[in-house]
């Protein structure tokens, strides 16, 4: 996956700094959401103050401390949802430039490292490969009897293609090798998660 995605350590880096590049934008408009949020509970506790001059202060204090309270955990989620937007907008770019790669003429290539890197993982003797509806054509005979002497294992084309967009599912008996982009995406986007929030997390809130 590495070859397709390019290296973790670089892509994460990427992802903070393009997420970054937004940071002060939007810490700015979560403090302003946030501050207005608490203006608006500020002025309703005045409000409620002059309306409830004759209750009891614990009675005022403890309605002031639940609208405050509230107050500060709708900033909070406003705040994760504006830090969240440019993280998942580099996520749907990295999927659409997945995409675009199973129409460039080095797919087959691109398809040929995941057979072998299944073929690595599995160290099956044979490997049933099934495809993308795109990538499936890519896999004929010629293509097959080739990488499977480098691989020094047969490759085997499967009656139907894989119900995916990208890469590769390869099968050895009930072992099967998932090399298909959305499967390969996800996983990364769980490992990077931590590491892009971490890089995130340096910025002045």
């Amino acid at each position: 996956m590495a070859a397709i995605l390019g290296d973790p350590e670089a892509l994460a880096a990427e992802v903070g700094r393009r997420a970054q590049l937004r940071a002060v934008e939007i810490t700015e408009e979560a403090r302003r959401r946030a501050a207005a949020i608490l203006e608006g509970a500020n002025e309703e506790r005045e409000s409620i103050r002059r309306e409830s001059e004759q209750t009891g202060e614990r009675q005022l204090a403890a309605l002031v401390r639940r609208n405050t309270a509230r107050a500060e955990l709708e900033a909070q989620r406003r705040f994760i949802l504006l830090r969240e937007a440019p993280i998942q907008r580099v996520w749907d770019a990295a999927e659409e430039r997945l995409r675009a790669i199973t129409q460039q003429p080095n797919y087959v290539e691109i398809l040929k490292r995941c057979a072998l890197g299944a073929a690595r993982e599995l160290g099956a003797s044979e490997l049933v490969l099934a495809a993308d509806p795109v990538g499936h054509e890519l896999l004929s005979v010629a293509t097959l009897e080739q990488w499977s002497k480098e691989a020094g294992l047969r490759f085997r084309r499967a009656p139907q293609p894989a119900a995916t967009w990208g890469g590769l599912l390869a099968a050895s008996g009930r072992v099967r090798f998932d090399a298909t982009f959305p499967t390969q995406l996800g996983m990364a986007q769980l490992s990077l998660r931590e590491l892009v929030f971490q890089i995130l997390a340096k910025e002045p809130r």
